[in-house]
């Protein structure tokens, strides 16, 4: 039997307005209702005005979600990380985790820090083929890997 992939796709981006807990409420319920029946699953960050995104799932669901989040107002500078298909789910049991800033360690907030100075660049860079980038990102992946187990 083979093993079918699921497409993963990460992202950063700038808040336009003032992200109150009440709004990242909001953006979860709708996040987490629209994600489980579509078949996606993730996480999300949101700390010191910028979100970080994990979608994974069948890939015309996780760019139709994307293209969503490029088009929400609340949203600038939407920078693509890495997209491409994977053999298993980072975050399978999580229509859509949420982690503040927080709850962040240290190592954690580093690598956070480093992937929101991109956010801030005035030209984007095509980042989804850098290993330096990938490497960033499948560190920083593996840390949170201990958040969904729990």
């Amino acid at each position: 039997m083979t093993q079918l992939s699921v497409h993963r796709l990460i992202y950063v981006s700038a808040a336009r307005v003032e992200v109150s807990p009440g709004v990242l409420e909001s953006i979860l319920a709708v996040a987490r209702a629209n994600n489980e029946p579509a078949g996606v699953t993730g996480l999300l960050l949101f700390h010191d005005g910028s979100f970080f995104q994990v979608l994974e799932g069948p890939k015309p669901a996780v760019e139709r979600i994307f293209a969503a989040i490029e088009a929400d107002p609340r949203h600038s500078r939407v920078l693509v990380l890495q997209s491409g298909d994977e053999t298993a789910r980072s975050f399978p049991n999580w229509s859509m985790g949420y982690v503040g800033g927080h709850a962040l360690g240290p190592d954690q907030q580093a690598h956070l820090i480093d992937l929101r100075h991109l956010v801030g660049q005035e030209e984007p860079a095509n980042l989804t083929s850098s290993p330096v980038v990938s490497v960033q990102i499948n560190a920083f992946l593996t840390s949170f890997r201990e958040f969904a187990l729990t």
